[in-house]
């Protein structure tokens, strides 16, 4: 009884090591695939943040790194809607504000046939969509920089950047698949 009980114990303790080897095998995959980005920290802070990350490979990785485009499209989306009713009187802003949003719905559109051309293993269709989405955004930004009007809110310029900086991330990842 007393080996069976040893045995047991025994069997534990390695299954408790195990997933912290299997994690560390997943840091060293996302270190390196990060380190070769732009910007690693933000790269390292998105993939990390997702709880697939400890199962990814480097496909797997890059989706993730879409969706945090996903997601800050989506912010961004969010807080221009919000300056709709600060400039309701204003037509040439409101009009800016709603060619915005229209961008930032093409942009995760565009975002969403990336996911599912890395899954399918459409790479090269995957980065012309990523490609195409940051477009969409950069053609946003141009617009609020061209209406002096309208004031951007810290939230917006950060979002942008992120964004800008996450799409090169995705690109250069889906480039080396």
């Amino acid at each position: 009884m007393f080996m069976v009980s040893a045995a047991i114990v025994l069997v534990m303790f390695l299954l408790n090591h195990l997933p912290s080897t299997f994690v560390r095998a997943d840091d060293k995959l996302i270190r390196q695939v990060c380190h070769n980005s732009e910007a690693p920290t933000t790269c390292n802070q998105c993939v990390k943040a997702d709880k697939r990350s400890d199962n990814a490979n480097t496909v797997g990785i890059a989706k993730i790194v879409v969706d945090c485009i996903k997601f800050q499209a989506n912010n961004l989306q969010t807080n221009i809607s919000a300056l709709a009713s600060i400039y309701k009187d204003d037509v040439a802003a409101n009009r800016t504000i709603t060619q915005c949003q229209k961008l930032f719905s093409h942009a995760k559109s565009d975002l969403n046939t990336a996911t599912q051309d890395l899954k399918n293993g459409n790479y090269d269709a995957s980065d012309k969509s990523v490609f195409n989405a940051l477009l969409y955004q950069n053609s946003c930004k141009t617009q609020f920089e061209n209406n002096p009007k309208i004031k951007i809110t810290p939230h917006i310029y950060y979002g942008f950047n992120i964004f800008e900086k996450l799409s090169q991330i995705a690109l250069r990842i889906i480039d080396r698949l």
